[in-house]
C-alpha cells in the first residue's frame, strides 16, 4: 500500500451560517466546524453503527427543501454545523447548506462513491468504488486532497475510531490506517487469495473488537489494535448488511433472512431471529429493541436481549436500508416510495410521507431536521410543522 500527496483539487467548498461567501467555487471553511451532540459524521451515527439519534423527533413533519444532487446516491448524508456532505455515484462530494438546501460547492473524484464517508469536521475520508487510490482524505480547510491510498475497491463505509480508519474491501481484505497520513497499521486477509470473497459489510466496534460480515457468510471479530483474528462465526448465507453493536452483542442480518446476535468478546451465538425474507440493510437499535427491515416489506422489532419478535409492520415493498431511531419513534423508508414513522414501543403507525422515488438510503436526523434520500438523486429536509 502506498501513500502520496497530490495537487489541490479543482473545487472544494463548505459553508457555515453567517460566513461571507465570495464567488461560487473554490471556497473553503476558514475555521473549525462547531461540534454538537447530534452531529452525524459516519454511517450509523457512531462506531456502533446503531442508527440511533441523540434527539427525539415527533411527527408530523413537512418538507422544508429538496436538493437535486444530479447523480445517484447510495451513501448516507453527513452533517455538522449547518453543512451537509453528499456523495454520488458520479464521483462527486458536494456541500449543501442544511438551512436552505442550496449547493455551495463540490469536488470531482476519480470514481463512484458507494459507501458513506467518515468525517471528523476537518477532513472527509471518502471511499471510492473503482479508483487506483480507493480511500482519499480531503481537507475541509485547505480545499485539497491530503492523501490517497490504494486499498482495492470499496463499497462499504469506513469506520473512524480515535486516530484510525478501518475499511473493508471487495478484495476481502480489511485495513486499519492512520487518519493523519493513510499509513497502514495492519491488514487482515479474510481467506487465502484464491478463496477470498468480497466484504460489503461496514465494520463496527465496541472499542476493543472490530466486527463485520462477509459474502462468504462469516461474521469476523478482530482485535481493533492489532488486526488479530479473535473469532469468526459462520452463518447460512452471504452478509451484505453492516453490523451494529448493542449491549455487548454484534447484530447483523444475512441473505437467508436470519438476524444473528453474537457476543462481541467471545463470538458465541446469543440468539437468532428468522424474518422469513432476505435482509439487505443494516439494523437500528435502542436499549430494548432491534429494528430491521426485510425484502418482503416488513419492519421487525426484536427484543434486544432474547431475540423474540415484539411487533411487525407491513409495507407495500422491499425494505433494503436501515431504520433510524429518534427517541420514541422509528423512521424508515421502503421501495414503495414512502417514509414511515412508527412508535418504537408498539409499532403503531403515527405518520407517513410519500416521496417521488424509492427509498434505498437510511434517513439521518440532525437536530430537528430529518434528511431523507430517495431515488435516484434527491434529498429532502423534513422539519416539524410547528417549526416553520
Amino acid at each position: 500500500m502506498r501513500t502520496r500527496n497530490s495537487t489541490a483539487l479543482a473545487v472544494f467548498v463548505g459553508v457555515l451560517a453567517g460566513f461571507m461567501v465570495v464567488g461560487c467555487a473554490g471556497l473553503r471553511i476558514d475555521r473549525s466546524l462547531r461540534p454538537s451532540p447530534y452531529d452525524w459524521l459516519m454511517y450509523g451515527g457512531s462506531e456502533g453503527r446503531t442508527q440511533r439519534s441523540s434527539t427525539e423527533l415527533a411527527p408530523p413533519l413537512e418538507r422544508r427543501w429538496e436538493y437535486n444532487a444530479l447523480g445517484g446516491i447510495t451513501a448516507s448524508p453527513l452533517v455538522r454545523d449547518s453543512v451537509v456532505l453528499v456523495t454520488t455515484l458520479h464521483g462527486e462530494l458536494q456541500a449543501v447548506n442544511v438551512s436552505n438546501g442550496r449547493r455551495i460547492g463540490y469536488v470531482v473524484l476519480e470514481s463512484a462513491v458507494a459507501g458513506t464517508p467518515a468525517w471528523d469536521g476537518v477532513h472527509a475520508y471518502v471511499p471510492l468504488a473503482n479508483a487506483e487510490e480507493s480511500l482519499v482524505c480531503l481537507s475541509m480547510t485547505r480545499a485539497q486532497k491530503v492523501w490517497g491510498v490504494s486499498l482495492g475497491p470499496i463499497e462499504s463505509s469506513p469506520l473512524l475510531f480515535k486516530d484510525r480508519l478501518y475499511v473493508t474491501t471487495l478484495d476481502g481484505i480489511v485495513y486499519s490506517v492512520k487518519k493523519e497520513d493513510g499509513m497502514e497499521v495492519w491488514k487482515f486477509e479474510s481467506a487465502p487469495k484464491a478463496a477470498r470473497k468480497p466484504i460489503r459489510s461496514s465494520p463496527a466496534t465496541d472499542g476493543r473488537v472490530l466486527v463485520f460480515g462477509s459474502d462468504e457468510g462469516t461474521i469476523f471479530g478482530l482485535d481493533i489494535e492489532t488486526g488479530r483474528l479473535l473469532w469468526k462465526y459462520a452463518v447460512g448465507a452471504s452478509i451484505f448488511a453492516s453490523t451494529i453493536i448493542q449491549d455487548g452483542k454484534a447484530i447483523v442480518g444475512s441473505l437467508d433472512g436470519v438476524l444473528h446476535a453474537v457476543d462481541v468478546i467471545s463470538g458465541k451465538l446469543s440468539w437468532t431471529y428468522e424474518t422469513g425474507s432476505k435482509i439487505y440493510g443494516g439494523a437500528a437499535a435502542n436499549a430494548e429493541k432491534i429494528f430491521v427491515g426485510s425484502a418482503d416489506g416488513v419492519l421487525h422489532a426484536v427484543d434486544a436481549h432474547m431475540g423474540n419478535v415484539v411487533w411487525r409492520f407491513q409495507t407495500k415493498s422491499v425494505i433494503n436500508s436501515a431504520p433510524l431511531v429518534a427517541g420514541a419513534f422509528v423512521y424508515f423508508g421502503s421501495l414503495d416510495r414512502t417514509l414511515y414513522a412508527l412508535r418504537t414501543d408498539s409499532g403503531e403507525e403515527v405518520w407517513r410521507f410519500p416521496v417521488e422515488g424509492r427509498i434505498k438510503v437510511p434517513p439521518v436526523l440532525w437536530g430537528r431536521t430529518l434528511l431523507v434520500t430517495y431515488e435516484d438523486k434527491y434529498i429532502a429536509a423534513l422539519t416539524p410543522v410547528s417549526q416553520r
